[in-house]
C-alpha cells in the first residue's frame, strides 16, 4: 500500500468514527444509580437471546468467567499469584496420572442450590455423553484411543479426583479451566448444543439477564455471590457493535469502557477522540493464514512453500497493520511470545520461508506444475483445474482486511488467483466449523507454554467436520507432532520438554500446515471516564484481554471501581 492510499484510509477511518458516534445513544453509566460497566468482547450484527456457556459463536463471550466460573484462574503473567475460583487447591499425583481438586465450600448457584462435587463429576460425564457440545474437556475415548481424562471421581462432597490416561504434567491448566454446570438444571437438557439457556443458573458475580434487546443486554449482580462485598459493579452491559471504527467511536463517545479491538494508528484515530481513551498493546501471539490442506492446491507442500515466500510481511507489519504488529522469524506458527522455547540454530535453515521472494515463489510454482494452462492470466493446478480461493475475514476488522488485501495482491503478482471475502462475524464463525472453506486469517491461542498453542492446532479431534476448531482449520495431521505433544506433557522436566518442542517446531517448518504472517499485539483499550483500577503497563496485575479464553478478565472487572464526581 503506498502512502497516498494510507492517508486516504486514515481519513476514511476518522470520518466513520464521527458518524458512528452520533448514532449511539445508550449511556455507559445507567440513570438509575446502578453502576454499569460496558465491555465489548465480540462483534455482531444483532444480539441473540442465547447464554449457553459452551456456545462459541457468541454467548460464551458474555457468560463465561462472569457468570460461569472455572475451577481455577491461572494468572498467566504472574503465575505466583493465581486466583482460586470454585476450587481452593489442587494436588498433582507424583506419577502425573491424576489431579485432585478441593472445592470451595459454601458456594451456591444463583437459584439457591448448593455447588458441590456432584456438579463437577456431572460436568465431566455430560461432556463425555455429548461429544459434539464443546465444553473444552479432553475426554478419553476408548474406541479411538484419543483424549486424556478417563474419569472424574467424587472423593467426598468437596473433593474431586480426575484420572488420566497418560502422565500429564499440564493437566492442571486444562482441568482448572473447566466451567462446571449445575446438575439439577443441565441433567434435563437433552440437546445442549441448541439449548439457549435464557435464564442462566451459575455461581459467578454476575448471573442475572436484564434488558435484553437485539442491540444490548445486561448481565447483573448475583445476589448469592461471594464476591458481592468487593464487587462495585451492578451490571455488565454488552452492546451490538460491529467493526473497528464503530467500536472505537462508541468508546470515544463514552458508550463503552473496555475493548479489545484493532486500532489504526492510535495516536491519530483513537486518543485524540477523547481525553479518556487509553490503550496498551503488549506483545501477543502470532497471526497465521490457516489454509485448508484437505484440498488442492493447499495439499501440495511446494505450493505452500511458494505461498509463504510470495507474501510481503514487511508491508503487512508496517502498512497493513499500521506498525502495531511485529515480525515472526521462523515458520513455526508461534513467535517471540515463546522466544525462550525457540532453538534458533535448529530453525535457522527454515528462515527463508518467512522472507519475501516473489521470484522464488514463481520458480517453486513452475517446478511443481502450477502454470497457466488455459491462458487466463492465472495459474492452474497440475491437473489443469483452475486455482481460485478466498481469504475469509470478518466485516470491519480493518487491520486483517488490509492484510488480506495485501496477501491477495502478493499472490496475484505471482499468478495465484486469491481474493478477500468479508462477512458478518457470526457467519465467519459458523463457516469455520464446517471444515469446508479455503483460507482464513486466524489468531493463535496462548497459555503458560507453547503446548497451549500447538495442542489445539494439532489435536485430531479439532479437525472433525462440523466441529473444526479455529486453531486446527488446516486439518493436517502430523503424527510426529502428536507424539511430541504427548511426550511434552508426560514430563515436568524442562529440558525434556524443550527437546520435544524443538521437534514440533521442525515438523511445522518442514510441512507448513499454516502460513505464519506476523505477531499480533494484545489488543486492549480502556476508558478512564467512568472507572479506575485498570490494568496498565505500570501495573500489569493480570492479562487485560476482554475476550473469553482469558479467565483473568473477571478479576480485572472485579478490580474496577467507579470514579466519583
Amino acid at each position: 500500500m503506498d502512502n497516498k492510499k494510507m492517508k486516504t484510509l486514515k481519513s476514511l477511518a476518522m470520518a466513520t468514527v464521527g458518524v458512528a458516534a452520533l448514532a449511539l445513544s445508550a449511556p455507559a453509566m445507567a440513570q438509575d444509580d446502578r453502576v454499569v460497566l460496558t465491555l465489548h468482547p465480540i462483534d455482531s450484527d444483532a444480539l441473540i437471546e442465547n447464554f449457553n456457556p459452551n456456545n462459541p459463536t457468541g454467548p460464551q463471550q458474555m457468560v463465561r468467567d462472569f457468570a460461569y466460573e472455572p475451577l481455577w484462574i491461572d494468572n498467566i503473567w504472574n503465575p505466583e499469584e493465581d486466583f482460586p475460583a470454585l476450587a481452593t487447591s489442587f494436588e498433582i499425583a507424583e506419577d502425573l496420572m491424576s489431579i485432585t481438586y478441593t472445592l470451595r465450600e459454601g458456594v451456591k448457584w444463583n437459584d439457591g442450590e448448593d455447588f458441590n462435587a456432584d456438579d463437577v463429576v456431572f460436568t465431566f460425564e455430560y461432556a463425555k455423553a455429548n461429544v459434539d457440545y464443546p465444553m473444552g474437556i479432553d475426554v478419553y475415548v476408548e474406541e479411538t484411543d484419543t483424549g486424556t481424562v478417563v474419569s472424574a471421581e467424587k472423593i467426598d462432597d468437596y473433593t474431586v479426583k480426575f484420572n488420566l490416561k497418560h502422565p500429564d504434567a499440564l493437566a492442571r491448566y486444562a482441568l482448572g479451566g473447566i466451567y462446571p454446570l449445575p446438575e439439577h438444571i443441565w441433567a434435563e437438557i437433552e440437546d445442549p448444543k441448541n439449548f439457549a439457556n435464557i435464564d442462566p443458573v451459575a455461581t459467578g458475580p454476575w448471573t442475572e439477564i436484564e434488558n435484553f434487546s437485539r442491540s444490548s443486554v445486561e448481565l447483573c449482580r448475583n445476589e448469592t455471590s461471594r464476591y458481592n462485598e468487593e464487587n462495585a459493579i451492578d451490571c455488565l452491559r454488552f452492546l451490538q457493535l460491529n467493526g473497528n471504527e464503530q467500536i472505537i467511536a462508541a468508546m470515544s463517545a463514552g458508550e463503552v469502557d473496555w475493548l479489545g479491538t484493532g486500532l489504526t494508528d492510535p495516536e491519530i484515530t483513537f486518543t485524540p477522540q477523547s481525553e479518556f481513551n487509553n490503550y496498551w498493546l503488549p506483545a501477543g501471539g502470532d497471526v497465521n493464514l490457516q489454509i485448508n490442506t484437505t484440498k488442492a492446491p493447499f495439499n501440495d507442500l511446494e505450493f505452500r512453500k511458494a505461498l509463504s515466500v510470495a507474501i510481503d510481511r514487511d508491508t503487512l507489519v508496517d502498512i497493513s497493520t499500521f506498525g502495531l504488529t511485529t515480525h515472526t522469524r521462523f515458520p513455526v506458527g508461534t513467535g517471540e511470545a515463546y522466544a525462550t522455547w525457540l532453538d534458533e540454530a535448529a530453525l535457522e535453515p527454515y528462515t527463508w520461508l518467512m522472507q519475501y521472494d516473489p521470484d522464488r515463489a514463481m520458480e517453486l510454482l513452475d517446478a511443481a506444475g502450477f502454470v497457466d494452462a488455459d491462458g487466463d492470466g492465472f495459474r492452474d493446478n497440475p491437473d489443469g483445474t483452475p486455482i481460485a480461493f478466498e481469504i475469509n475475514i470478518p466485516n470491519g476488522w480493518t487491520d486483517w482486511i488490509n492484510s488480506g488485501q495485501t496477501i491477495s495482491e502478493n499472490l496475484q503478482d505471482v499468478g495465484v488467483n486469491a481474493v478477500v471475502r468479508t462477512m458478518d462475524q457470526g457467519a465467519w464463525n459458523d463457516k469455520a466449523r464446517t471444515g469446508d472453506f479455503d483460507s482464513y486469517i486466524m489468531w493463535t491461542n496462548g497459555g503458560p507454554t507453547p503446548y497451549n498453542t500447538y495442542n489445539p492446532m494439532f489435536n485430531p479431534r479439532n479437525m472433525e467436520a462440523g466441529r473444526v476448531d479455529y486453531q486446527a482449520m488446516h486439518q493436517m495431521r502430523l503424527p510426529e507432532v502428536e507424539e511430541a505433544l504427548q511426550a511434552f506433557r508426560s514430563t515436568a522436566d524442562r529440558d525434556a520438554q524443550q527437546e520435544q518442542m524443538t521437534a514440533i517446531h521442525i515438523a511445522v517448518a518442514e510441512n507448513l500446515p499454516i502460513i505464519g504472517l506476523f505477531a499480533n499485539p494484545t489488543w486492549y483499550e480502556y476508558s478512564t471516564r467512568n472507572f479506575e483500577g485498570w490494568v496498565t503497563e505500570e501495573n500489569p496485575y493480570v492479562r487485560p484481554v476482554v475476550f473469553e479464553g482469558t479467565r483473568e478478565r473477571v478479576i480485572h472487572a472485579l478490580s474496577l471501581k467507579p470514579i466519583s464526581r
